[in-house]
């Protein structure tokens, strides 16, 4: 059993609606993919670090 994602919309009381966003490219888990993918999710979710 895991967490779906309508669970944490539920738990959390936020819509979840919009495109599917897959990280095919960061495969290979490396420092530098890892980076990569933190600054996309970030850019997403409009979030600073």
């Amino acid at each position: 059993m895991s967490i779906s994602l309508k669970d944490v919309s539920f738990l959390l009381k936020i819509p979840v609606t919009g495109k599917v966003v897959a990280v095919e490219n960061f495969v290979r888990y490396t420092e530098e993919s890892r980076s990569n993918a933190i600054k996309m999710v970030s850019n997403l979710l409009g979030v600073r670090r």
